[in-house]
């Protein structure tokens, strides 16, 4: 490797010539496949003498390199070429020596490269010192951490923390060298951070310092965070790492830290994190080892009883304390210190002595904590007007994955009204009344100082609302006035977040009754209004569309809205094309299905509408997908979660449309030709993550038709030139696939047995599932359920080679899984039906495989004995009925005695008549299905009580007479070891039953428009005029009382 010219390389790459660059780059990826490329890299890095911004751009490229190559599985291979590198196996002990050296000679000189170089760090790491491969990376992080040099000291500790982190999702049984670590090196590692870093708070004008101590908080969150160390547990260890926690919490932030005016860079001080992990540390000891509830998994009752009585005390003491300071501007706490400040009081409160000590404070915390977080600030002003979407998602969805404490505070008092509502629930409602009153003077000139106050007012109230209006509750009679007083009024308002939390509050108070006629009719004007708001207010006009979509069942407001449905849904449209969220899919799918027929002259146009904006969202995800991951900084792809539930939302609502034009097939090819678009672009590009919408679609759509289009033809062909690909995921989503699949099965079967190329489209995905010992149940029973199928479809014109296909990997995986057919009934009798099914066209062929593979015996006795006799499902007798009539009237006698078969006729004959017995109660049970699904709704009643579920002692004058109860809840459900337990005490076993084989009532099967009396009756005369041995050995062995049951079901 000519390291002058990977430097010149690397060089270019940061030149402002484009060709240039683009020269270099490919340059790059041709060297990155040479040996000893990374090492190069690594050289260029440490070198003193290259520029900083150089040694950069080789440190984000190294990074990546090792990132996405040093840890290679069959799931490694990406669509995306740039990520398909694999570091070379004999590279990989130079790059370890290097790397530290390299890690090393940055801390002095390239601080940058230093942190981009730490991600590459930890995936080596985490893959090599788990499997004993880098023994000499402990004791070169110890020595590296007893250096007097601050910088290179700081090396150990970052490996010391990597080290630490291989072990932060194992359980103690599986981590028990840890022990041996902590006992060894935890008391010096402790001394270390107090003496050396901490310095009594000595040292927190320090970063340098900051960052080392904030790797030894980390490390005691890597050993803790999902069990806890036995050594840990001990007093002696537990008290004074639980000091430190609490000495860098009271230490406070020096004024060079509080000069920082940007918010950003102030919370990512490294003193500032450490205040925030000593809060985490704490919050995690108490939430996950220390606290009593029914999901949890450890029980360390020692340590639990030392942390509630001797600990937590104090340490709400100084909680309480910190919120004091904050609240009073005496002290500045960082979003995410706040965060688990509130989250360790929410889970306290859920506790039943921790709840006795924060009792008494919690008026003070909703007054001088909750509602002060929840009024909006000026950058939340500034975000309802300048960037709406972010707006709703932080104060309508209250969704953020950032550490935010507004929205941990609504978790709080959630939390405190559900679990102690007999003493929070009235003191909120007059604190929220007390604010409301005490701002509001004349609606229309209300200031801004008091407007936020009632927004922070509303939204207690809209988080309490639910438990005001639960199921006896006192309050219930009364929220009509306080909504008539306090809350309606503000639909007019000049402030748009309130109008928008009017919106959200109605939208929350679907389920109450209203007395008064007129609440009902100025709900309708003003949730109307704000979504026709003349200034276009996103996070209104959003909020009016979810309240509309609360109140759609409502008499007055269908009808009101029945003339303006056409307009309303347009405004919908406008709003999903401006805001990415599944919501509004959601509203517009509701509006279709209650008002399809307003919407059918309408539904084309929208449907090419959404269609569109489908479009629109898929490439943006698909140009996600293909990102150049050495372009992001810290190797993280920005999520498009956001984007793909509205895109999934959007077909979701396409689906809907469709299905409201079930009377009218011209509309229908007409839609299947416009989501063809959609289809080929998620087909073409492989976006597994809608192959099932896509699959629905079509479903619906030839159920609608009953036949298959061109247009449908055309999509099979999309999914066989997708499933010919080599990394294709056809053959892996063949469940999702299976529902477009059966009705081309069903309704195409014609034009299938005459066009062998739509047949090989079957037969080559087929194929790619690749059948073998490592499936499993669920996916060989979709499998065979494809290939029973593909068998009934095509009949004879199975090619032999793929009837030997399906016939071998059937009785192969029986063969294997012999043992479990008792436990596994779906499997066992979906795998059987692949040979009866075959019967039925080739019952010879058929049968002389099965005796080939010496399955004769074992296949005819579970047939007739154990399966035949539970059949419950229709399909299941047809098929059955179906193949031993095609038995014992295509194979002729010397054929059948050839075989053995001559020794089980009787046997035949018997189940015949037991199946067509039985079969016209199993057709009405399905029909009383199918018209139970097309005659009625799920009706539903999820209305709370007002009484706490679960309220682990209220201090009431039962005195903990429900943590009592819930304390032996919890023991009773340790007791139970069989099966899976549940509180209403019923209980599920592992084995499987006949009723577990369900029938779709919805869906069309192969086998529905056979008349299978008709064919049995059919069968058997004709058996009984031209094979008169067989028929009499089949059928001489019936009793009187089956001849009787026959005849009744014959109508003979």
């Amino acid at each position: 490797m000519d390291a002058n010219a990977l430097l010149q390389c690397f060089a270019h790459t940061l030149d402002q010539d484009f060709n240039t660059r683009t020269n270099a780059e490919a340059q790059l990826k041709t060297a990155s496949r040479t040996p000893g490329f990374l090492g190069a890299c690594l050289d260029i890095i440490a070198s003193a003498e290259v520029p900083e911004n150089i040694k950069l751009s080789a440190s984000l490229y190294f990074k990546n390199k090792i990132i996405y190559g040093w840890i290679v599985s069959e799931y490694s291979t990406s669509k995306n070429e740039l990520l398909n590198y694999a570091v070379d196996n004999d590279e990989k002990p130079v790059v370890k020596d290097m790397l530290i050296q390299t890690m090393l000679a940055c801390a002095h000189n390239a601080p940058h490269c230093l942190k981009a170089l730490r991600p590459a760090l930890k995936t080596i790491i985490s893959e090599e010192y788990p499997k004993r491969h880098w023994d000499t990376l402990l004791p070169k992080s110890l020595e590296l951490l007893s250096n007097s040099d601050i910088d290179v000291a700081f090396v150990g500790l970052i490996c010391l923390s990597e080290i630490f982190r291989t072990y932060r999702w194992k359980e103690n049984d599986d981590r028990q060298e840890l022990e041996s670590l902590i006992l060894e090196y935890f008391p010096a590692l402790l001394t270390y951070a107090n003496d050396q870093l901490m310095q009594d708070g000595k040292n927190m004008n320090d970063q340098k310092i900051g960052e080392l101590l904030k790797l030894v908080t980390k490390i005691y969150k890597f050993v803790t965070y999902h069990d806890l160390p036995f050594t840990l547990q001990r007093p002696e260890f537990f008290v004074p790492w639980a000091n430190l926690f609490v000495s860098i919490i009271q230490h406070p932030l020096p004024e060079s830290v509080m000069a920082i005016a940007d918010p950003d860079e102030r919370k990512n001080n490294p003193w500032v994190k450490c205040k925030k992990w000593s809060y985490a540390n704490l919050f995690r000891l108490f939430y996950r080892y220390a606290s009593t509830s029914l999901s949890r998994k450890f029980e360390y009752n020692e340590f639990k009883t030392m942390f509630i009585d001797e600990f937590l005390p104090q340490l709400l003491n100084l909680l309480f304390e910190q919120i004091e300071q904050w609240g009073s501007g005496s002290i500045w706490l960082s979003n995410e210190s706040l965060y688990f400040i509130l989250s360790f009081l929410e889970q306290a409160v859920t506790q039943k002595s921790p709840w006795k000590l924060i009792n008494s404070h919690y008026t003070v915390i909703l007054r001088h904590v909750i509602f002060p977080l929840l009024r909006p600030t000026e950058e939340t002003l500034e975000e309802f007007e300048n960037d709406p979407q972010e707006y709703i998602h932080r104060n309508l969805e209250l969704w953020n994955d950032d550490y935010s404490p507004d929205i941990e505070a609504i978790s709080l008092l959630i939390t405190a009204v559900n679990k102690r509502g007999k003493t929070t629930l009235q003191p909120t409602l007059e604190f929220v009344i007390e604010t409301l009153q005490s701002n509001v003077g004349d609606f229309h000139s209300i200031s801004l100082e008091s407007a936020v106050n009632i927004e922070a007012a509303l939204k207690i109230f809209s988080n309490i609302v639910d438990k005001l209006t639960s199921q006896d509750s006192p309050y219930a009679s009364e929220i009509e006035g306080f909504m008539k007083t306090f809350v309606l009024p503000f639909f007019g308002s000049s402030y748009g977040f309130l109008q928008s939390r009017v919106c959200e509050v109605c939208s929350k108070l679907g389920m109450l009754e209203f007395k008064d006629q007129s609440t009902i009719e100025t709900i309708y004007l003003g949730i109307t209004n704000c979504l026709n708001d003349t200034s276009d207010s996103l996070p209104v006009n959003l909020s009016a569309a979810l309240a509309l979509q609360t109140y759609i069942q409502d008499p007055y407001f269908q009808q009101a809205i029945a003339p303006s449905v056409v307009p309303i849904m347009q405004k919908l449209l406008t709003l999903s094309n401006e805001f990415e969220s599944d919501s509004i899919s959601g509203v517009m799918q509701e509006f279709v299905e209650q008002f399809s027929n307003q919407l059918q002259p309408f539904g084309v146009e929208l449907i090419n509408n959404l269609i569109q904006q489908f479009l629109k969202l898929a490439i943006d995800l698909n140009d996600a997908a293909n990102i150049d991951p050495t372009s992001l900084m810290n190797g993280d792809v920005p999520d498009e979660s956001g984007k793909q539930m509205a895109a999934l939302g959007i077909l979701s609502t396409i689906i809907s449309i469709l299905l409201s034009f079930e009377n009218s097939k011209e509309i229908v090819r007409s839609l299947e030709q416009s989501f063809y678009s959609v289809a080929e672009f998620i087909l073409k590009n492989d976006i597994d993550d809608f192959y099932r919408e896509v699959c629905e679609f079509y479903e619906n759509s030839t159920f609608l038709l009953r036949e298959i289009s061109p247009v449908t033809w055309k999509v099979l062909e999309l999914i066989g030139e997708s499933n010919r690909k080599d990394e294709s995921m056809i053959a892996y989503y063949l469940e999702d696939f299976m529902l477009i699949f059966n009705n081309v099965l069903v309704y195409g079967s014609d034009e299938l047995k005459k066009n062998d190329f739509y047949c090989r489209i079957f037969y080559e995905i087929y194929a790619n599932t690749g059948v073998n010992e490592d499936s499993d149940f669920d996916e060989l029973n979709t499998i065979f359920d494809f290939s029973q199928k593909v068998i009934l479809a095509l009949g004879q014109q199975v090619p032999q080679t793929n009837r030997e296909a399906f016939l071998n990997d059937a009785t192969s995986s029986l063969a294997l899984n012999k043992g479990s057919l008792k436990s596994n009934i779906v499997f066992g009798v979906t795998t059987f039906n692949v040979i009866i099914a075959s019967c039925i066209s080739a019952p010879l062929e058929t049968l002389q495989y099965v005796h080939a593979k010496g399955f004769f015996n074992m296949f005819f006795d579970t047939w007739l004995t154990s399966y035949a006799a539970n059949y419950k499902r229709t399909y299941d007798i047809k098929l059955s009925i179906m193949a031993l009539l095609s038995i014992t009237g295509g194979v002729d006698a010397s054929q059948l005695s050839a075989l053995g078969v001559d020794t089980i006729l009787s046997s035949i004959g018997s189940t015949l008549s037991q199946l067509i017995c039985k079969y016209p109660q199993a057709e009405l049970e399905l029909k009383a299905k199918r018209q139970e699904f097309s005659s009625s709704g799920f009706e539903t009643d999820f209305q709370n009580n007002w009484d706490d579920t679960v309220e682990l002692n209220d201090d009431d004058e039962e005195g903990g007479a429900d943590e009592d109860n819930f304390e032996t809840l919890l023991e009773e459900l340790k007791k139970q070891q069989d099966g899976i337990s549940f509180v209403d005490g019923i209980s599920f076993g592992d084995e499987e039953t006949f009723d577990d084989l369900e029938e779709d009532p919805l869906t069309k099967s192969i086998l529905d428009d056979i008349d299978i009396i008709s064919l049995f009756k059919n069968s058997v005369e004709l058996l009984q005029q031209n094979n008169t041995s067989i028929y009499n050995v089949a059928f001489g062995s019936v009793t009187p009382e089956q001849q009787q049951q026959l005849s009744r079901v014959l109508g003979a």
